[in-house]
Formats: C-alpha cells, structure tokens, sequence
C-alpha cells in the first residue's frame, strides 16, 4: 500500500515515527510532501520515507511569470467539478494566502493545483493522511476525489485518547453514525447503557475538557518556560525558511515571517492583560440566557468546516437580535485565543444590547448548566451541552451531529423560530445522548493527535504504534465498505 504524508508545519517532528511504524509493521510504502526547503531537507535525514516532495521548490519554479488568465482558467474548472468548492473560499480560509494580493494569490493556487495533479497522478497513492487547514491541504483533497484515492482528515474527539478520522472538510464520523444508528434500531444492550451512563457521571462530576484544549488554559502571562526554550530552538529554522522560500512558503502556522511570531507574543501578552482588567466580566448575568462561545479563529474548523459563518461578531448580533425578549446572550472568549484578538474586537461585542462578554477563565460547565441553550459554529461546547442535556443550535457541521439532539441553523432567517423551539419546546431525550456517547466510545480509534510541540507525549512510541494501527484500520475498513458497496450494485 502506498500511502503520502502531508507533512505541515510541527509534524515534521511526528510523521517520520509514523512513516517507519508504517512500513516496518504494516509494509507500507510511504512518502511525504513537505511546504519548505528545511523541511524536506529534515525529513529526508530522517531515511523514513520512501521519496519526500518539496511544495516551495515547485511554487519558486512555476508562480513567476505564470499567466493569470490560464491560472483562472484552471482554478475555474475545479469549481463546478465538486459542486461546493469555490476559489474564494479556499484562499479566505487559508491563514497565509489569504495575506497575498489576489492576483499572486490566484498564481499560488494555480501551481499548487499543478503540483497536486503531478504528483498524484505519477505517485498513484492509495491513500493520503493529512489535515485540510490550508488551501494547499484543501486542494490536495479535491485532486483525491477525482482520483478516487482514499483521504483521510486525522481528528481528535473530545474525549480523551480518542480519535477519528473525517473524509472530507464538512464530513461526520461515519462509523459512530453508523453505531447510533444501529443501537436506535435495537442495538443497544443495557451494559452499553450503563457505560455510557457512567461516562455521563465521570464527566459531570470532573467538568472534563477536550484534553486538546489542555495548553490553552495556561495564562500568557505565566509562560510555560520549557515550551518557550522549545519554541526558541526554531528559530534558526524559520530563519532559513525565510531566506530560502520567502513567500513561496505557505503551510507554517503563523505564515513565512521569522519575526512576526515573536511580536506576536509580545502583544498577545500586552492584549490578555488588558482584556483581563478593562473589557471581560466574570460573573455570570442573573436571568434568562443562552450561550454562544468564541471559537478560535484562524482555524480549520471553523475556517473551513463552516467558511460562511467565520464573521462571529456579526453572528453574534444575529443571535443577539434572534433571543425572545429578555434574554441575554452570554459570550466566553476561548482559552486557545487569550490576547490574540485586538481590543476593538471586544469592544464590538460589548456594544450589541443584551449580550455580556466573560473571561476565557470563567467556567464553561457553568456556563452550560445555567443556559437555556447553547449555540456553536462546530466547537466542542456543543458536545459539552449534549451531555448536560442542553439543546444546541449549530451552525456548522458536526462531526456528531447526526440524530434529533441538535437543531441545524444553515441561515440566519430561520435562528429566530429555531431559538424559540429550543428553548420552549425542546425535550431532552436521554435515551438518544446515551446512545451517542456509547457510539462515539465504541467506534473512535485509541490514540492521541495533535500538535507534537504543545503536547510532546504525542510522539511516545505507544501513541505512535496506535496511531499506525489507526490508520490501517481505517483504511481497511474503507476498503471493505466500498466492496460491499460494489456488490449491492
């Protein structure tokens, strides 16, 4: 089986432990693509992939001089191909090239397009393993489409060592759908029942949060030193990045500039202080209320998974304007965005009428109890809510958002009828949470992801050993299911 590694950013430091599980335990052949001369440089010393290819050098050879209309030509035709794929969408999502001009920003995706077409047509992947946080990632997954190869979009759930794998951008998890669909239809024993029951009381009883979440709860300004020598040591790395791609660099975290990090840091330190001390409140508003959680921005889920609904002040005030009378709508910025947003932005929030703004510290179990309902763009709040038998109005997709336990808000028009049926008609449905729970716990594969630098126990080799394990069962059970599909043809 030949798989291809998208290597990003900080899996530079976690890829290569997979590519040689991979191979020595499953007999893969496995290679990556890297966005970076350093990278590919890295990856290579590593001698754990078959053939590592080099995004920059490509861009370097063929953005200059490209002609744009033949770039529009070519982006144009992806576009009715899949149906729901727009060009705009993908450059908006995308935290560096969105920062282009449009023209040099068409030209990239031109030659990425190029580069993916290249490549899978002469590589011939069965499958690829990747995230779609970018366009380049985005891209990629639309080629594989067409090519009928396998993609597969790693995921934490959020709950602890679990994890699945999405097919496509705005996909579910089939195999837990699958589950609650068969334990409504009778499937459902009562030993299930009772574990999910106590993974119900285990979570109430702890406040458990996504274990994903864990880095952001440290405050800026009590930083974590031995990450920060981390963090540090990249430097020299970013450094010859710069020189060598410059803007022909487009899949790091925070975009090709070695220094701009660093000032960063600075003013997200400047900006948290203040937001602490001037703009969020932290005791919760007396009366009626719903609760609508800030979800970090930029970020593939919700960046991409719901692209249309990336204006959360706007949104924000649509929700404002949608609650019955009386009612406040309570807002917690996210722990992951302490100090990254300007102080305008808060300032936006605090003039809607009847919402209040809350610190990132005040606590979001809380919050849920005390909400008549809880509304999300695709955050882990709504899980949260789920378990506390809370109605939740979603305005993305979730990845469990199957079954009758989440009211879908696809436009604006419809928020105000759909509040008013949360709140005043909505019955918990304790039954149908349990089987969720038990469906998600059954089917999710055993194994951590995430980024290797903020939670280091990641690449242990037990972790690595399941997430290889992972991989080929997922792509197993894919095999199988399209073969049955074939037969029932």
């Amino acid at each position: 089986m030949k798989i291809l590694l998208i290597c990003k950013g900080e899996y530079r430091y976690f890829f290569p432990q997979i590519a040689r599980v991979l191979r020595a335990r499953h007999g893969c052949e496995v290679s990556a693509i890297a966005f970076t001369s350093p990278a590919t440089r890295t990856l290579e010393r590593t001698r754990a992939f078959d053939a590592v290819f080099n995004l920059a050098a490509h861009l370097k050879r063929n953005v200059p001089g490209s002609d744009l209309e033949e770039c529009l030509a070519s982006l144009r035709t992806m576009e009715p191909d899949g149906g729901v794929i727009s060009v705009n969408t993908m450059i908006q999502a995308d935290r560096i090239v969105r920062r282009y001009p449009l023209e040099r920003a068409l030209r990239v995706l031109a030659a990425v397009r190029v580069f993916w077409d290249d490549l899978l047509t002469g590589m011939q992947p069965n499958a690829i393993l990747g995230e779609i946080a970018c366009a380049t990632e985005w891209i990629a997954w639309w080629a594989a489409q067409r090519m009928n190869i396998q993609y597969l979009v790693p995921y934490p759930t959020p709950v602890a060592n679990k994890l699945f794998f999405l097919g496509a951008p705005d996909g579910v998890w089939e195999p837990m759908e699958r589950a609650f669909e068969a334990a409504g239809n009778g499937g459902f024993s009562s030993e299930q029942e009772q574990i999910a029951e106590r993974f119900v009381r285990d979570f109430r009883a702890k406040k458990a949060k996504p274990p994903f979440l864990a880095w952001a709860q440290r405050s800026p300004l009590a930083p974590n030193f031995r990450e920060l020598r981390r963090r540090a040591s990249r430097i020299p790395f970013r450094l010859q990045t710069f020189v060598e791609d410059g803007q022909y660099e487009v899949g790091s975290y925070h975009g090709t500039s070695p220094w701009r990090p660093i000032w960063e840091d600075a003013m997200r330190i400047v900006r948290h202080a203040a937001s602490e001390a001037m703009i969020f409140e932290r005791t919760i508003a007396d009366g009626p209320k719903v609760y609508f959680p800030l979800h970090v921005q930029p970020e593939f889920t919700t960046d991409v998974r719901a692209p249309f609904f990336t204006n959360q002040v706007a949104l924000i005030e649509s929700i404002s304007k949608s609650v019955p009378a009386g009612y406040r709508v309570i807002v917690k910025e996210h722990p992951g965005m302490k100090g990254e947003r300007n102080l305008g932005y808060y300032r936006d929030i605090q003039k809607i009428h009847n919402v209040q703004l809350l610190s990132p510290a005040v606590d979001s179990h809380e919050l849920i109890q005390r909400s008549d309902a809880v509304l999300t763009i695709t955050g882990s709040s709504a899980w949260e809510a789920i378990l506390y038998e809370k109605p939740v109005i979603a305005f993305g997709p979730l990845c469990y958002g199957f079954g009758n336990l989440v009211y879908r808000c696809k436009s604006i028009a419809e928020l105000p009828a759909i509040l008013r049926n949360a709140i005043h008609g909505n019955k918990p449905d304790r039954g149908q949470m349990l089987r969720l729970v038990w469906s998600l716990l059954a089917t999710a594969h055993e194994a951590e992801w995430g980024d290797p630098i903020r939670r280091p126990q990641i690449c242990e080799e037990a972790n690595v050993e399941k997430v290889t394990d992972a991989i080929v069962s997922e792509l197993s059970s894919r095999a199988s299911s399209r073969w049955m599909e074939v037969l029932s043809a």
